[in-house]
């Protein structure tokens, strides 16, 4: 004689150790006074230090936002990025909507950034402040696909967060556009996400044509990132780089594995971002752990002098990896392990580089 199944046992779905933003929210309730982000300094600005506290509350400022405009689990939320804390605050707030976040780098060209549009077909958009300040507004051409051919449920004009952790998204008709949530900073919307539900879209490179979306499952982000810190010993001490390209799919390893570790993460300015200059900030702001690619890397070591040995793990993707690139980076960094993983978009596979 059949049964009908217990509704009230744990399903466990195949050892599904909950979402990122679960573990994010467990770090920020547990050590809410930890630094999370470091903005590094710049010859413009000061350095900016946020708690996890801070990163968590304007997280979920921003996702009661895109809760409120209907924004669940399936709908994609187009980010217009730009290398920041502020960019941490959108990943993280899509997530915790339960939404699919994708980028739109202002630097790719506009017919690109169409491609991503047509592709991703977002119910949201996200326009990060610093984004425009650095590289004006959308290109008419972009600008009028989003008008005319989205149907977009809303859009956040301006995302900024101020020095005192203060999330600022603009006006709409002269009113605070995150008003109506402020007062549910201290937590999330209750949205539940499964093992099969898709918390990123990344792209290919379109070096066979048209760029690809692929979609990314919770279940095996989760597993991926338990399954490196376990390997390459990877813990909440650790200090992580923001190096990889906005728009890359290295960059969601760069956000999220400090976060699911409880660990510090290290914006450099974009004035960093350069031959020598690379090398000394790794060298005043000793980073543990960082992921690049083989072009990164040489930034990082090409023409530099500046030693860098608090460097522990590397984790190179993208492109191939030479003996030339691993040597050129031991030679000042000279305590790093490195290991050669291929992009999470194309074919996987691990090489380990060890001193």
């Amino acid at each position: 004689m059949s049964q009908i199944p217990d509704p009230t046992v744990d399903l466990d779905w195949s050892g599904y150790a909950g979402s990122i933003q679960d573990h994010f929210r467990a770090n920020a309730e547990a050590h809410p006074d930890r630094t999370c982000v470091i903005e590094t300094k710049s010859s413009t600005s000061p350095e900016r230090v946020f708690t996890y506290k801070q990163i968590y509350e304007a997280s979920n400022t921003l996702a009661w936002h895109l809760h409120k405009a209907n924004i669940a689990n399936g709908d994609v939320v187009m980010i217009w990025a730009h290398r920041s804390v502020d960019l941490v605050v959108a990943f993280m707030a899509t997530l915790q909507s339960g939404a699919t976040l994708t980028v739109l780098d202002p630097a790719y060209p506009p017919a690109r950034q169409k491609i991503y549009l047509e592709v991703s077909q977002p119910r949201a958009l996200l326009k990060i402040g610093r984004a425009t300040d650095e590289n004006g507004p959308l290109a008419p051409l972009v600008q009028t696909y989003i008008d005319n051919d989205l149907q977009l449920k809303t859009e956040v004009p301006e995302l900024r967060l101020r020095d005192d952790g203060y999330l600022y998204g603009g006006e709409v008709d002269g009113q605070d556009i995150f008003a109506g949530v402020r007062s549910l900073a201290s937590a999330p919307p209750d949205v539940v996400v499964g093992p099969d539900s898709n918390p990123t879209l990344s792209f290919t490179s379109g070096s066979e044509g048209r760029p690809k979306g692929v979609l990314g499952r919770h279940y095996s982000l989760i597993y991926y990132f338990k399954w490196m810190a376990e390997r390459f010993n990877l813990f909440s001490e650790s200090r992580y780089t923001m190096l990889s390209g906005i728009a890359h799919d290295p960059v969601q390893r760069d956000i999220f594995t400090p976060l699911f570790l409880g660990a510090q993460l290290l914006v450099p300015s974009r004035e960093d971002i350069q031959h020598e200059k690379l090398a000394e900030w790794a060298r005043d702001h000793k980073p543990t752990v960082t992921h690049l690619t083989p072009a990164m890397g040489q930034i990082l070591v090409g023409g530099a002098t500046a030693e860098f040995p608090s460097l522990e793990t590397v984790f190179f993707v993208g492109d191939v990896l030479t003996t030339r690139d691993c040597r050129a980076l031991r030679r000042l960094a000279v305590n790093a392990n490195i290991i050669n993983m291929l992009g999470s978009t194309g074919v996987f596979r691990v090489a380990w580089w060890s001193r």
